[in-house]
């Protein structure tokens, strides 16, 4: 579908044209991604505790989350598998029409944004936090999280990620329910599994909460994150120095619509996807056969994998 066809909430993958930017700043063609496919192929097939279970479509798609790199395309498929072990509240029993995906979409919105940004960027929202700090459930908003992304490899081509989170109505008893662990699961994930790149994080409307705020950024997140975290205050308009407004909901100061068409649209797509969700718990690493010299095995189990509740003093 090209770019300003169809409705305007309905998700756009990139253009030929757009495809052909992205390869062309990464370094890539037609054929060189051709022969990394088959190579990655290949390499799984001969992984014993890996099934070999995923679409070349989606390999393709990690080759250019990550820069071109085999070496990283096989970290992150090792991980894709392994990590439903791992994280299973988050990445297993992943069913579009079930409570965990209602109750998220019913207290929060999570959005990702139909068109690339003329820097051929996908914009990312979650908004709309319900004002009742008991409605927090960090383990249920990050499973739908990580399902948005999965379907990222589906069918979006781009040069990054920009996140934009409304803090409008947040208060300090919504902060001290966010489970530190499961903020630096979807981290891990996202920087192991996904391998997008994280361009920009912009939190809205920070005033009362922004000492708080950061302090769950610095204990959760990575000083890489960190130093691409930009605030900006109530009222203020700083956002659009980064973002056009036409990438951005009405609701934040945007022109692109009514954040709740995005928000539906994201369910219309996961139902139709449904049957995929639900079969992907079969697939998931045999760590009994894991090869003992993998090296892979200390990146992706090196961390902590519990939601043990934290407490930020």
């Amino acid at each position: 579908m090209l770019q300003g066809m169809g409705d305007s909430h309905e998700f756009v993958p990139a253009t030929a044209e757009q495809v052909a930017t992205i390869r062309s700043q990464l370094g890539t063609d037609e054929e060189d991604i051709r022969q990394a496919v088959a190579s990655l192929r290949a390499w799984l097939t001969m992984q014993p505790h890996l099934p070999d279970h995923i679409d070349d479509a989606r390999i393709e798609r990690m080759y250019i989350d990550c820069k071109c790199s085999r070496e990283r395309v096989k970290l992150a498929l090792d991980a894709y598998f392994s990590l439903r072990n791992k994280f299973p509240e988050i990445l297993t029993n992943r069913d579009p029409v079930g409570p965990e995906v209602s109750y998220t979409m019913q207290h929060l919105k999570l959005v990702t944004m139909p068109r690339l940004t003329k820097d051929l960027q996908r914009v990312h929202i979650m908004a709309g936090v319900d004002p009742d700090p008991s409605a927090i459930s960090c383990v249920k908003y990050a499973k739908v999280l990580m399902m948005q992304l999965d379907m990222m490899y589906l069918d979006d081509c781009s040069l990054g990620d920009v996140v934009i989170c409304d803090l409008n109505g947040v208060t300090l008893g919504h902060l001290l329910r966010i489970d530190i662990n499961v903020v630096r699961a979807v981290e891990f994930c996202y920087k192991t599994v996904n391998r997008r790149r994280m361009k920009e994080i912009h939190l809205l409307n920070v005033d009362k909460v922004t000492d708080f705020v950061m302090k769950i950024a610095k204990t959760a997140l990575s000083e890489k994150l960190l130093k691409r975290i930009r605030l900006h205050l109530p009222g203020s308009n700083t956002l659009f120095d980064h973002v056009q407004r036409e990438d951005v909901p009405d609701e934040l100061g945007g022109t692109a619509g009514p954040i709740d068409t995005f928000a539906y649209e994201f369910i219309r797509r996961a139902e139709k996807l449904r049957d995929w969700f639900l079969e992907q718990d079969k697939y998931t690493s045999d760590e009994s056969k894991r090869p003992a010299d993998n090296h892979y095995a200390d990146s992706i189990f090196g961390v902590a994998g519990s939601f043990r509740k934290l407490t930020v003093d």
